[in-house]
């Protein structure tokens, strides 16, 4: 049995018995790992707000490698984000960013640039204005599947392998998993209307930071469209990828007017 340290994300959190909880880690070490924290519940809970969702946490844990739930030793505090507590709306994008971790991580694995993509994501939709709050969660999906080794090619067409046009008839192949030209749409299946706003929309998400988008936010009706493409990428390039509940409560969530200017142009491909 090794004693590890690590830096972690916590995404998942469950009451187990009346003292004690079982988290879901995400770690900047070795990825996923499950621990079982005792004795943390009570009037004065131990370690404090370091094991509640969002938290970020130096975490102490035995590691033994015949078992998959490990045992917590110790959590410090780094950072609880508060900023995604003040608004419901906040709250269900960063639950979003959790429950897409927990879907698309596959175990105790090195998860390199991901982890910092994550923290960074929460910092900014605890603080950005709300009407960014859905581009910058597409932007953090778009850019973590490209981490994951599933990028959309948006800039060549994934049929031939030329430079992608914007010629009316192009448009983009979710299991293709990219743009496809004017030409070679009639024959590829699948193909998806793809207008040149929602395309220029898609590659800045990709290559933009947050800052760039917090400084320009994009218009919620292009990035309504923009969701429903990301959607069936995801679901054909991600072997456990659903849609995600915490969305579905943003929905409800986003002011109607926003919301009614989403679903109309959702409607009109």
């Amino acid at each position: 049995m090794a004693l590890v340290k690590s830096e972690a994300l916590i995404l998942r959190v469950v009451m187990f018995r009346d003292t004690s909880k079982v988290i879901t880690a995400y770690t900047a070490d070795r990825g996923l790992v499950s621990l079982l924290c005792k004795g943390v519940r009570g009037a004065r809970p131990r370690f404090g707000a370091a094991l509640e969702l969002f938290a970020q946490a130096d975490l102490v844990y035995y590691q033994r490698d015949s078992r998959d739930l490990q045992l917590l030793s110790q959590a410090t505090l780094l950072d609880p984000h508060l900023g995604l507590t003040r608004q419901p709306l906040r709250y269900a994008y960063g639950m979003a960013v959790l429950e897409f971790l927990l879907k698309v991580l596959a175990g105790q694995e090195p998860p390199g640039r991901l982890y910092t993509l994550s923290l960074r994501t929460l910092e900014v939709l605890g603080a950005c204005s709300p009407e960014v709050l859905a581009g910058v969660f597409r932007a953090f999906e778009l850019k973590a599947v490209s981490f994951l080794g599933h990028r959309p090619e948006l800039f060549v067409c994934v049929e031939c392998g030329k430079e992608a046009d914007r010629a009316p008839g192009a448009g983009f192949a979710p299991q293709q998993g990219g743009v496809v030209c004017a030409a070679c749409s009639h024959h590829v299946s699948g193909v998806q209307h793809l207008s040149n706003p929602v395309w220029t929309l898609m590659r800045r998400f990709l290559t933009s930071t947050f800052s760039d988008l917090e400084a320009d936010p994009p218009e919620a009706e292009t990035t309504g469209k923009l969701s429903r493409l990301l959607e069936a990428f995801l679901q054909n390039h991600l072997e456990r990828y659903d849609s995600l509940r915490a969305i579905r409560m943003a929905g409800a969530l986003t002011p109607a007017p926003v919301l009614k200017a989403v679903q109309a142009n959702g409607d009109s491909r």
